[in-house]
């Protein structure tokens, strides 16, 4: 046990004087870890990140501050749509029925919580649905849809190719090793 690390310090410095664990550490020359582990284990209570010092500041500091849009008289309809939108649910449907979003890796996504192949939020992927239409089916699972130009957002019916899983790795790997021999060549 640190000798300097006492139940008294800590809860003078901690509680009484409220310095952060940090700040705490610093002055002490431990790191912020031991701070917590000694917290921890002479039961100090935990406070608040923001305590009451710091609500009233943030509180004064926006008095007199009038809102952007205090006084604009909207309509009911506006209002509708103000609040939808902030929920997020308020976005302009597709032929398919939801409405569209695009994800982190460039995939289109289309909301249709009903769909088979829908994720955990109800979302089911563009191209999926174009190759469905096309084929009068579901995908069956082991099929792929492949771009052929490797856009991930170009969801024309000629850009689709429906393959097996295998087919689809093998014609990546295969794009792979060209490539790799192309910068070798150069």
């Amino acid at each position: 046990m640190n000798k300097r690390l006492t139940y008294e310090l800590l809860f003078d410095e901690y509680v009484n004087k409220i310095k952060p664990m940090w700040l705490i550490a610093k002055e002490q020359n431990v790191a912020i870890g031991t701070i917590f582990n000694y917290i921890k284990k002479f039961n100090i209570p935990a406070r608040a990140r923001i305590t009451e010092i710091t609500k009233r500041k943030i509180s004064n500091s926006q008095k007199g501050k009038p809102s952007p849009r205090k006084g604009v008289k909207v309509s009911k309809e506006t209002r509708l749509k103000m609040s939808l939108s902030k929920k997020g649910k308020f976005r302009t449907p597709t032929k398919y029925g939801g409405h569209r979003k695009q994800n982190k890796d460039g995939y289109i996504a289309i909301f249709i919580p009903s769909h088979p192949r829908c994720n955990k939020e109800g979302y089911v992927f563009e191209h999926h649905l174009v190759m469905e239409e096309e084929l009068g089916r579901y995908i069956e699972k082991g099929e792929v849809v492949h771009h052929k130009n490797h856009i991930r957002d170009d969801n024309r019916i000629e850009n689709l190719e429906l393959m097996s899983f295998k087919d689809h790795a093998r014609l990546h790997m295969i794009e792979r090793q060209q490539r790799r021999r192309l910068l070798s060549i150069k």
